[in-house]
């Protein structure tokens, strides 16, 4: 199962609707209890790479250079927590602060574990859960890679007060997908990657607006079997006016 496939449609639409603004994390299964950051991050970093092999050539200086397909995005980001401000309230208006007992976070470390937690595997799926990082038009889904956690300011007693999380995810970015794949243009002839969660019945419905229209691609990459595309493969997806 790829990794855009292990997420719900719950999980996308909600992610959409909550929480306007506010930066969050909607996790597989828990749609209606996203995680939201304290505050917004100042910056984030997507990056998409592909895969190549060189193959020598005797008496060339030149290798065979061949294309083996593109690797998952990558979405890096800093986000930032301070239990400084909390604690400054608790110590002015004492147990008043047990009015805000209803809030969704009531300190920065039941964030940062719930962040943690992403990494780890769930007992039912036997992987990490899927997750959609959401932030206004970004919406990257896909898993949490890593999760690192730098405490830089702390209390008397040692409990930390401000932390630095570096949270990075592999998936799609599916908000930057659809604006690379548009209805309105199919009048362009263009190349997509088959990936583990896609088809070629999906790619003619996205491309074409009509999922009949398979038999084009399949004729522009002589498929013979439209069942057996291997991952990685680059279909010719052809202007909708190439007409035979």
């Amino acid at each position: 199962m790829g990794f855009t496939s292990a997420l719900s449609n719950a999980a996308v639409k909600a992610a959409s609707k909550l929480m306007a603004g506010k930066a969050m994390i909607v996790v597989e299964g828990e749609e209606s209890s996203p995680i939201s950051v304290q505050y917004n991050p100042s910056e984030y970093t997507i990056r998409d790479s592909s895969q190549y092999t060189n193959q020598a050539r005797r008496k060339e200086d030149e290798p065979v250079v061949s294309y083996n397909g593109s690797n998952l995005s990558t979405l890096t980001v800093k986000l930032y927590f301070n239990d400084d401000q909390f604690i400054s309230v608790k110590n002015v208006v004492g147990s008043v602060v047990s009015l805000f007992s209803d809030a969704p976070e009531k300190s920065m470390t039941t964030t940062i574990d719930k962040l943690s937690s992403l990494t780890k595997i769930d007992g039912d799926k036997h992987k990490p859960p899927g997750c959609v990082f959401v932030w206004g038009s970004l919406m990257f889904a896909g898993y949490a890679e890593s999760v690192g956690v730098t405490y830089t300011m702390f209390d008397k007693s040692g409990k930390p007060l401000r932390a630095v999380v570096d949270f990075n995810m592999k998936g799609f970015n599916m908000a930057a997908s659809e604006r690379m794949s548009p209805l309105l243009s199919p009048d362009r002839t263009k190349a997509r990657t088959m990936t583990e969660d896609n088809s070629i019945w999906n790619i003619a419905e996205k491309e074409y607006g009509d999922v009949r229209e398979w038999r084009r691609i399949a004729d522009a990459n002589n498929i013979m079997n439209p069942l057996d595309i291997p991952v990685g493969t680059v279909l010719k997806v052809p202007s909708i006016n190439d007409r035979d």
